[in-house]
């Protein structure tokens, strides 16, 4: 499995895992690796992509879509 399956894994497992209160937490923590290892969001799958920019305007960094 390549670094990237690993880690879209990881973020699945960790969320079923989560209690509800924690799910922002798994995410912040996810996008911090994510752009630590590769730069960029590119080649994410369509329900990461979602979690993430809702995270983003929760936080106010960018519109509500």
């Amino acid at each position: 499995m390549d670094k990237r399956a690993s880690l879209i894994q990881a973020l699945q497992t960790e969320m079923k895992r989560a209690a509800l209160g924690t799910y922002p937490a798994c995410i912040d923590s996810f996008a911090r690796l994510w752009d630590y290892e590769f730069g960029s969001f590119d080649q994410l799958p369509p329900e990461i992509e979602r979690l993430l920019a809702n995270r983003a305007a929760e936080l106010g960094l960018m519109d509500d879509f």
